[in-house]
């Protein structure tokens, strides 16, 4: 039988992120070490695993970001022998792509018994780490933690798993700011293809971010390069959600799509009389074609959920979360 998972007041041994950079404290510049340590035992109590656990599995020193485009990390991950790590290999699995130090997956079995669990993630000693943790915790037999760029290897690692993909999660990546750094980025179109070809209809996908700019980022390519296999589950965006300061609000929306559909009809119109013979050019035809407004999300007007559907949060969600900030969360089912 696993260990249960106990609660501790004591402090977090490292710094509590996932896949991005500590939270400051609201209405500051940073956490001063009063504050750091009191959101780091909320960590430690929300997800519920001792200090005993961190200490028996030893301290690592990792940089906290990593390239994944660099050389090593351009090769997929080959699959392990699911029935060598996995006491029941047919189960479905949960991934989460990106998965930090690795305590929401281990606090997930208790809200998702019945499922296997993966987690990808480019920094490998914390990755060692958190397969000593799942030893310790006794929940080796069902939580593996592997290393790997999940934008390269996901399918590769994944394609001959024995159970179904239910569930895909990636929360809190690192947002890379940068333009020439985008492509770093962890969802990428290859991302959103790899899932659709992974999952079975009923799937789900959970995005969040306390980065308006990174959730819209992973929200709209799966829009934009998937919305032939994924839509936002309706029972869940029916409910609480709420919309960013700077995004239009669905009647903005509507008012904009009606605009953009009669600009649409008078090109159309422009177009036919100059196929009758009328003035204008192919090359004026290519301007005002090139004047179109960019591609514009769908989903925005359902807005963020203000919940966590999952019940578990991961550290950055819990640091975010207690400071009264916004995370921006997203759950696509696959069609």
């Amino acid at each position: 039988m696993p260990l249960p998972l106990q609660v501790t007041t004591e402090a977090a041994a490292e710094p509590a992120t996932s896949g991005a950079a500590a939270a400051p404290a609201a209405g500051s510049g940073a956490a001063g070490p009063r504050n750091l340590d009191k959101l780091q035992c909320t960590v430690e109590e929300r997800l519920g695993v001792s200090r005993a656990v961190y200490a028996a599995a030893g301290g690592v020193r990792v940089r906290q970001h990593v390239n994944p485009l660099k050389r090593e990390l351009q090769i997929p991950t080959d699959a392990p022998e699911w029935s060598q790590v996995y006491d029941q290999p047919e189960r479905p699995i949960v991934l989460d792509l990106g998965c930090g130090y690795g305590r929401f997956l281990l606090a997930l079995t208790q809200a998702m018994p019945g499922h296997n669990m993966l987690g990808l993630e480019i920094r490998e000693p914390i990755i060692e780490r958190a397969n000593r943790w799942a030893e310790h915790l006794q929940l080796q037999r069902s939580v593996l933690f592997l290393r790997g760029n999940a934008t390269i290897t996901l399918e590769h690692t994944l394609a001959d798993y024995p159970g179904s993909l239910d569930l895909v999660c990636v929360q809190f990546p690192d947002p890379h700011f940068k333009a020439r750094h985008k492509k770093r980025r962890t969802v990428q179109k290859q991302t959103v293809e790899a899932v659709a070809r992974l999952m079975p209809p009923g799937g789900r996908v959970f995005l969040q971010s306390d980065v308006l700019e990174a959730a819209e980022h992973m929200r709209d390519t799966f829009e934009e390069f998937g919305s032939a296999w994924f839509a936002p589950c309706p029972e869940l965006h029916s409910g609480p959600v709420f919309h960013a300061a700077s995004e239009p609000r669905p009647a903005a929306q509507q008012q904009q799509q009606v605009a953009a559909a009669a600009a649409d009809a008078a090109d159309a119109a422009a177009s036919s009389s100059s196929d009758d013979g009328g003035s204008s050019s192919g090359e004026e035809a290519q301007q005002q074609r090139q004047q179109q407004p960019a591609w514009q999300s769908q989903w925005a007007a359902l807005g963020w959920l203000q919940d966590n559907p999952l019940g578990v949060p991961t550290e950055r969600e819990v640091l975010t979360t207690e400071q009264g900030l916004p995370v921006y969360r997203v759950m696509l089912r696959c069609l």
